[in-house]
């Protein structure tokens, strides 16, 4: 977080809330413009700054921890946490924004080769908002398993009252894997501008995980975040912002725990040096109070995300020493913008909250893999690995454009609010073939265009007391990653061919759910049941092909799935029940689902278990310190599909945690954590859902044991 961020909070007490703070009760990523959660009938979660400066977080991926409903997804320990998942639903499904820009999607082909899409560090964040369900009515193709909506500071947010400007720094240190932080910032407000300039270091290495009996895998990163903010605001009523990032994320790694397992049985040694890059540059233009229009917004941006992977490998092959290095290259170049326009009025007793506009986005990939052997006896050297020539292309250049009108209403009378979005989208894409990409007949553009709706009603019961009940559809483009992918390794007789037939996935969300607010108590709880239609298996294993004799695998849609499950959250101030309890707050939250193939009548894998969180919140009365004491329960994974492999279900886990804030008001800030105060061994299951039974990496996925975190905070 950006040094002095926590110099928004109003009071120490406001930073203890897990799941609801005074902040939350007005929301934006549910309608794309600001309105009080209780007319929002959907669930929402809102981390703030202040929450995550408690819970120290590290990592974007971190914002999950005692998030029940959504999950980090896992990679390898080399690639780490790769994405978000929502009601088990994640990937490049679920849509992620940072300041209205869409971040770069994740793509991935095998041990060798993997783009993140968290190159984040919450060292700018102001808010994030979390929608869980389809958002596809307002935000389109990607947002088909929920939206996270990432919003960073302006510089005015963290100058003290009385001040024109404030400079800052901060010190971490992070047990987990011996990581280390130092930031510093500077933040200017003057009559009509403000300006943020940041800069953040992190190095670290492996997660200190409790594995026994294999050799644990190395990692050492090195990451670097620039950030810097101006705004203007006109004297018409106008707001300009100017905002740069910069991102860079150095990884070396020695992978330790394959060796000698499965198709790494000849290999002595693996190591990997990773380049993930990221430059954003975002510029927007806001009025307000123009008459008939209330509010207006332009946004205009550009955003490269290049990630450069080679791998180097030691091995036995055919009876030879041979040394062999991979490279994979991914480029991803984004263009695009957001017309954005708010009204209010009134037609007779109902009063209106209208919101439409356009969105566009224009995106460049490209990906090559290269490679060569070694014999370490002759020095002979060739452009060939398991009978791949290189250079190649795993998939063609591809060019995307997606289209987006949408528009909502939003209608009051009295108790009842009413909800209605609609979306209409058109999605192309153009493969280009350029001599390295395998098989140039084997390209497949894509054309298609798709209206989405969402329908939603609120009533107040009565004061603080409301149910409501939401209707949304979601639908996804087929990725180019999906449609044109072809991956042909001879050696060991086995190909991934492309699948110019796929179909749109779409989604129907029925969800019922009801929040209460009063005095020292808010709870909300919600169920809900999705029907999918078309569900894309990425890289379905289809058989021996008998034309081939190759094991060939293939995208694939499932005809028709469903995910159904409910979820609750309570925060409950304890001085109701005495007055000796008054520094006390209970949070507490789960999340449980349950998801099927309705073809095969198996279970979806990627459906995540049983997962709760209790919180024990202390802030004393004569001092500015606050203490939180969690609880995270992980159930096990009762139903899994084991008709491929005998895959590894972790068993159910309880892990306690406690953390600290002092925040003396002025110049300094100090959080202190200790994390699995009982040196629990446990798994999480978006980590190993894909793990067979005797994978190593099974051991190296356990969770780190006993650990402390502290950070540091001056401003001056």
């Amino acid at each position: 977080m950006v040094l002095a961020s926590v110099s928004v909070v109003a009071a120490p007490e406001r930073a203890l809330a897990v799941h609801t703070t005074a902040i939350e009760e007005v929301v934006v990523v549910a309608s794309k413009i600001a309105r009080p959660l209780d007319a929002i009938p959907a669930q929402v979660s809102v981390i703030t700054a202040e929450r995550m400066a408690i819970e120290q977080v590290q990592e974007f991926g971190d914002i999950a921890r005692y998030e029940p409903a959504v999950e980090a997804d896992f990679s390898t320990a080399r690639f780490g946490n790769s994405g978000l998942s929502i009601r088990g639903i994640g990937g490049n499904r679920v849509a992620l924004e940072f300041d209205g820009v869409p971040m770069p999607q994740r793509y991935d082909v095998g041990n060798f080769a993997d783009s993140s899409r968290l190159a984040l560090d919450p060292a700018i964040v102001s808010r994030i908002e979390i929608l869980r369900g389809p958002g596809s009515a307002l935000y389109g193709s990607d947002a088909i398993g929920g939206v996270v909506a990432v919003t960073s500071f302006d510089g005015d947010e963290l100058v003290r009252p009385g001040r024109d400007s404030n400079f800052g720094a901060r010190a971490g240190y992070f047990g987990v894997n011996d990581g280390v932080l130092g930031a510093a910032s500077h933040a200017w407000a003057g009559d009509r501008d403000s300006t943020l300039a940041s800069f953040s270091y992190r190095t670290g290495g492996e997660p200190k995980n409790t594995g026994r009996g294999v050799a644990d895998d190395r990692i050492d990163f090195d990451q670097w975040q620039g950030f810097g903010k101006w705004t203007h605001e006109f004297g018409f009523g106008g707001k300009l912002r100017l905002s740069l990032d910069y991102f860079k994320r150095d990884t070396d790694s020695e992978i330790r725990s394959l060796l000698g397992y499965a198709r790494f049985v000849n290999t002595t040694e693996l190591r990997g040096d990773d380049v993930q890059r990221r430059n954003r540059a975002t510029v927007s233009f806001e009025i307000a109070d123009r008459g008939w229009l209330d509010q207006a917004t332009l946004m205009l941006y550009r955003q490269e995300n290049t990630t450069e992977q080679i791998t180097h490998e030691q091995r036995t092959s055919r009876g030879t020493p041979v040394s062999l290095r991979r490279e994979f290259n991914l480029r991803e170049l984004d263009y695009g913008g957001e017309l954005r326009t708010r009204w209010d009025f009134a037609t007779g007793p109902l009063q209106h909250v209208a919101v439409a506009g356009a969105e566009w986005d224009h995106q460049r990939l490209a990906e090559t893999r290269d490679g060569s052997e070694t014999d370490r006896l002759t020095g002979t050297t060739r452009r060939e690995i398991l009978g791949e020539a290189f250079p190649l292309r795993d998939l063609p250049k591809s060019v995307t454009n997606e289209v987006g009108l949408y528009a909502q209403d939003e209608i009051r009378l009295g108790r009842v609010s009413l909800v209605g979005a609609i979306r209409w989208d058109d999605f192309s894409l153009d493969a280009h073939t350029d001599g390295v990409f395998s098989d140039p007949d084997r390209l497949t553009d894509l054309d298609t265009a798709k209206l989405t709706f969402r329908a939603g009603a609120t009533v107040r019961v009565w004061e603080g007391a409301q149910v409501y009940a939401h209707y949304a559809q979601g639908f996804r483009a087929p990725p180019a990653a999906d449609i044109n992918l072809l991956l042909d390794i001879p050696l060991f007789n086995y190909r991934a061919i492309p699948n110019p037939d796929l179909a749109p996935e779409r989604s129907d969300t029925v969800e019922l759910g009801t929040r209460w607010r009063r005095a020292e108590t808010r709870f909300e709880a919600a169920v809900y049941y999705t029907d999918y239609e078309d569900f894309i298996e990425s890289r379905a294993n289809l058989g021996v092909d008998p034309a081939t004799g190759a094991l060939t695998f293939q995208s694939r849609n499932i005809e028709a799935a469903h995910i159904y499950g409910v979820e609750a959250n309570l925060s409950q101030g304890l001085g109701v029940a005495a007055a000796c309890l008054d520094s006390l707050r209970l949070d507490a939250g789960f999340h449980w689902s349950r998801g099927e193939n309705d073809v095969s009548g198996r279970p979806l894998n990627d459906v995540h278990p049983l997962k709760a969180t209790f919180a024990l919140n202390w802030h004393a009365t004569t001092a500015p310190v606050t203490a939180v004491l969690r609880m995270t329960h992980f159930g096990r994974q009762g139903r899994v599909d084991f008709s491929d492999a005998a895959f590894f279900v972790p068993p159910a886990a309880s892990v306690f945690d406690l953390t600290a804030r002092y925040d003396s008001g002025n110049n300094v800030q100090a959080s202190v954590g200790i994390y699995n105060l009982t040196n629990q061994r446990y798994w999480r299951y978006a980590d190993v859902r894909r793990f067979d039974l005797g994978d190593p990496r099974i051991e190296v996925a356990a969770r780190p044991g006993t650990y402390a975190q502290v950070t540091l905070d001056l401003r001056y």
